[in-house]
């Protein structure tokens, strides 16, 4: 099957709220404002709640409940609003959809930790509205759930590559399904209509050399995926069946092994993101401070 028929055959359960897609083309709109954003929000009264309920959470530590719309995006701003809603709608759109081989919230933690180092190491490479990339390190990987969704049968044989992180993961995929998981992750992005250069960032974060549009957000969430699977690698004593890997994000107190884990990434990765390996350290301890609460207030509503 191909990747245009994929998407085609879905797009009714693909599709993101429509609430969702004018609040990404309003936050292009310089003029707009508070107003011009709870207005749209307030027509689709499921999202006003799932929103209200997740700017009241923890992590945004709001010193009282919030019960309006408008205050709700005064509070949090518009660049925050477009990140937020994003991302839930996406969390959404997967919520309940039935998957075999493959952890949701398994996938929502890696991608969760990748869109917080992609952000951070954007900000240190003084990218202009950082927050992209949020974004784009949080949906790097969607082509997997759409994979294990709706081809569970035919990925089958993929699903312990993708759980070790295997590095020939997309050309296995590849031989099984004539595409990767990458490809795929851009096709849908550009179904939601999101920007080209966080399209092409998911559609290459394997291959972010020789990229033209978006090269600087490609090799940015290259950097941040590979950091995510060094922390998820880590050693440690704390191994076991019991053991739950992801709160590694929160406990790292050495990033030199994660460092170390990453000699093999090319120079000229660096040199396109525009930040270098010294920056490692400080990422990981602003986004191991977030991930928790983070994590809890995009899925764990």
């Amino acid at each position: 099957m191909r990747i245009e028929q994929l998407i085609r055959d879905n797009a009714t359960i693909l599709s993101l709220p429509e609430v969702c897609l004018q609040i990404q083309l309003l936050a292009d709109d310089p003029e707009a404002g508070v107003e011009d954003f709870a207005r749209i929000i307030i027509q689709d009264p499921a999202f006003t709640a799932q929103l209200l309920k997740r700017v009241n959470s923890a992590y945004y530590g709001l010193p009282a409940r919030v019960a309006t719309v408008s205050r709700a995006v005064g509070l949090i701003g518009i660049r925050e609003l477009r990140r937020l809603s994003l991302a839930m709608a996406a969390v959404e759109v997967f919520r309940g959809q039935p998957l075999r081989g493959y952890d949701m919230l398994t996938f929502w933690r890696h991608g969760v930790f990748t869109a917080l180092v992609a952000q951070a190491l954007a900000r240190r490479a003084g990218v202009l509205h950082a927050e992209r990339l949020f974004i784009a390190g949080l949906l790097h990987d969607i082509g997997h759930l759409l994979i294990f969704t709706q081809l569970p049968e035919t990925a089958a044989p993929l699903s312990p590559a993708v759980l070790a992180h295997a590095e020939d993961l997309c050309e296995r995929e590849r031989a099984l399904l004539g595409w990767d998981h990458a490809a795929l992750g851009g096709a849908l992005l550009r179904f939601w209509q999101l920007p080209e250069e966080l399209c092409v960032a998911a559609q290459y974060h394997h291959a972010p050399l020789g990229v033209v549009q978006g090269a600087r957000e490609t090799a940015l969430v290259a950097l941040a995926n590979r950091i995510a699977h060094a922390v998820e690698r880590l050693p440690g004593e704390l191994g076991g069946a019991e053991h739950d890997p992801y709160t590694r994000f929160i406990e790292i107190e050495d990033a030199a092994p994660v460092a170390a884990a990453l000699t093999g990434v090319p120079a000229a990765v660096w040199q396109q993101a525009g930040v270098g390996p010294e920056a490692v350290p400080e990422c990981l301890q602003l986004a191991g401070g977030e991930f928790d609460a983070l994590l809890q207030t995009l899925y764990g509503f």
